[in-house]
């Protein structure tokens, strides 16, 4: 038995991984904030119900009622994702659970990014968030780390580190052709927010006249601004798996536009691998991880947020010239497919598990 407990940020992560431990022959729990999917297989969700609190009470409250979910599936090994949930994760470590501590984001740099933290006080949390993980992180059985960047951090705290990169499962993607019918429109999948490129998107699309779709979660500053916005944007909210590839396969080509923030500076961004598992030319900001992929995969262009010209002038190329939007395209899907293809981190993941819950013991 293996119960997940997280947040809804990170569901879309969390099923890939879920279903393929299932596959594997895990009995699988998730506990999630999130709805269940259409289509959830052999996994069982558990909601966690969250009243409306202050948000200084949500980790509390929802902690909570995650341990207490946990705990109820007698489960062999529990997974979790969520920073805020380390205490409890503890507790369930002492009550003799195996922990794993999935982590996807390099959280003491995040701090520097949440806007709902007084300035001035994020140097303090954040080395306070530090300080608990490198404590925590010994204690657990094992931390998934989601890039290499975040695994080496966990190294040197002396913890048991299995890196397994959010790469996509290319079955989740209809599988492109030089024939395939785009849309003129540009799409972004993810959390909609202006230090994702809100503001750069919405203005370069403006400026050729062509439509954006956005996809994922918004913040409701984000959301209010687009109100007041006449550009030709269209939001879809969040998307399941089929409905994700679906609009990935009629557009014509996606942004990663990253600002350079501290956490997203070393990061693998998974709408990136999505963009290109669905044959789409991506433009992406210029952050080191990025141009790496973009650039050795010739799967589209980077440029700098600094320079809006040339932004502009590269979205114009694909616009104006479709067949080689196409090629750039394809060329990501080949990438994908040979060099950031879940298959391989699938197998590190189940690896971890046939050490740690064997199925024979996990039935």
């Amino acid at each position: 038995m293996l119960s997940s407990v997280h947040s809804a940020d990170d569901i879309r992560i969390v099923e890939k991984e879920a279903r393929s431990l299932s596959e594997a022959g895990h009995d699988v729990t998730v506990v999630a904030r999130s709805p269940r999917p259409s289509d959830p297989g052999r996994i069982e969700f558990k909601l966690i119900e969250v009243p409306p609190v202050a948000r200084w009470k949500r980790p509390w409250v929802a902690g909570r009622a995650a341990l207490a979910l946990a705990r109820a599936t007698s489960a062999d090994v529990v997974q979790f994702h969520d920073p805020e949930l380390i205490p409890f994760a503890l507790l369930l470590k002492r009550r003799g659970c195996k922990v794993i501590y999935d982590v996807h984001e390099d959280v003491p740099a995040d701090i520097y990014s949440k806007r709902w933290i007084w300035p001035s006080m994020r140097p303090a949390v954040a080395r306070t968030m530090e300080v608990v993980e490198r404590s925590a992180a010994r204690h657990f059985d094992a931390i998934v780390a989601a890039t290499p960047a975040i695994a080496d951090r966990f190294r040197t705290y002396g913890a048991a580190v299995t890196l397994v990169q959010n790469t996509v499962r290319l079955d989740e993607f209809i599988e492109p052709t030089a024939t395939t019918e785009r849309r003129r429109q540009a799409v972004y999948v993810g959390r909609t927010s202006f230090d994702r490129g809100l503001i750069e998107m919405v203005d370069a699309c403006a400026s050729v006249h062509l439509p954006l779709v956005l996809a994922g979660t918004i913040g409701r500053e984000e959301e209010a601004w687009l109100e007041k916005s006449s550009a030709d944007v269209s939001y879809r909210g969040k998307l399941g798996r089929g409905e994700i590839a679906a609009l990935l396969n009629e557009s014509l080509v996606g942004f990663n536009l990253l600002l350079p923030e501290p956490n997203y500076l070393l990061s693998l961004p998974t709408k990136l691998f999505e963009y290109m598992a669905a044959g789409l030319p991506v433009i992406s900001s210029d952050l080191p991880k990025s141009r790496e992929i973009v650039e050795a995969a010739g799967c589209g262009f980077v440029v700098s947020l600094k320079d809006p010209t040339a932004l502009l002038d590269r979205l114009s190329t694909l616009v104006d010239d479709p067949q080689r939007a196409i090629a750039l395209g394809l060329a990501g899907r080949v990438a994908v497919a040979n060099n950031f293809n879940w298959r391989h981190d699938a197998g590190e993941l189940n690896q971890l598990y046939r050490r740690l819950a064997p199925p024979e013991a996990a039935a």
